[in-house]
């Protein structure tokens, strides 16, 4: 009897489901009533892997997508243009209200709404994607926004748990994306191919990357910051210098839009479209983990809105289902198929 429990209690774990224990043998009578049938949780995969949550950018909002049984856990909604932020255990959402832009910090594991703020008749710059508005400052555990004034940038800042502002962390003449990393605050203008870049709360100022216009940019937790352009070479400027250092192509391929993601301090994740039946990983080169989106004629794997990751996992969009990979090994699994005309990757949470 104990090997048969025991067999069967491994079978579900494999399956990755939630295990439930045999009832006892009816052959020795029990003189009590039986207490209810013990559940053994698996969700957590005998700590496996981390459990994140992906969240995805949807016609109906956002959805709170979990890494490992792929179940939507809840489902935030949103109007009109939406931006999303991870950092830590912190989520925030940013979409668009009668009376301008509306912030609210978001409980991780219940999706209950934490804190709201309104700023009137203020927008944040437009991306086209789920994310690159919002970011989180590590130091200080801020939310940063990156609003249209005119002709300018400024960067925003507001209290971690109230949203009470607390002002303007830097201005800039041009910017498309928002990042935050280590002790770095991070601007890229995609156009003029220039990182604006403030460190330690300094002033911020222009760094060109050298590439001429850029298809993508990151920050990586220790402040790293990677930018890349369509024929896919880099530019990495480190984050206790600003000095890029070139990176030519890791081969023939073109990087996908906002293809750049940080996963680990100093690491990232490139998605390169290429010719290649298969999606697919290349073996680690540095500090680089390049995925390979089959975009021929005939198979197409394009990511749509870009690229997020955490950890050993990067998460993407094809426009209609939510994906993930994992940068170890290599398998690659959809996580949900969603409908409507918007399925965009916001971010990754604990």
């Amino acid at each position: 009897m104990r090997r048969a429990i025991l067999g069967a209690v491994l079978l579900i774990l494999a399956c990755g489901g939630a295990a439930t224990l045999p009832a006892p043998s009816q052959a020795t009578p029990a003189r009590n009533a039986a207490a209810p049938t013990a559940t053994i949780d698996v969700s957590d995969m005998m700590g496996a892997f981390p459990a994140a949550t992906f969240f995805v950018v949807t016609d109906d909002g956002v959805k709170a997508i979990a890494l490992l049984n792929h179940a939507t856990k809840y489902t935030i909604p949103t109007t009109g243009a939406v931006q999303v932020a991870a950092g830590g255990n912190q989520i925030y959402i940013a979409d668009e209200s009668a009376d301008g832009t509306r912030l609210r910090w978001i409980d991780q594991a219940s999706g209950t709404v934490l804190a709201t703020r309104t700023e009137p008749s203020r927008n944040l710059v437009p991306t086209g994607i789920g994310h690159g508005a919002l970011a989180v400052e590590p130091t200080s555990s801020r939310l940063l926004a990156l609003f249209a004034d005119g002709d300018k940038r400024v960067v925003e800042a507001y209290e971690a748990y109230s949203l009470r502002p607390l002002g303007q962390r830097f201005e800039s003449l041009c910017g498309d994306r928002l990042f935050a990393g280590g002790s770095r605050v991070a601007v890229a203008c995609l156009a003029s191919g220039e990182i604006v870049i403030s460190d330690n709360g300094a002033k911020a100022f222009p760094v060109r990357t050298g590439l001429g216009a850029l298809l993508a940019a990151a920050v990586s937790g220790d402040g790293t910051t990677l930018a890349g352009r369509e024929d896919g070479t880099l530019a990495r400027i480190p984050s206790t210098a600003v000095t890029p250092e070139k990176i030519e192509p890791f081969r023939p391929a073109r990087l996908a839009p906002d293809g750049i993601a940080a996963y680990d301090p100093q690491s990232f994740a490139v998605a390169l479209l290429t010719t290649d039946a298969t999606l697919g990983i290349s073996e680690l080169r540095g500090s680089l983990r390049y995925v390979s989106f089959p975009a021929g004629d005939r198979i197409k794997e394009i990511p749509v809105g870009g690229l997020v990751a955490q950890g050993q996992f990067a998460f993407w969009s094809n426009g209609r289902e939510a994906r993930h990979i994992d940068l170890q090994q290599g398998f690659a699994e959809t996580m949900a198929v969603l409908s409507g005309s918007r399925v965009l990757p916001g971010g990754v949470g604990q």
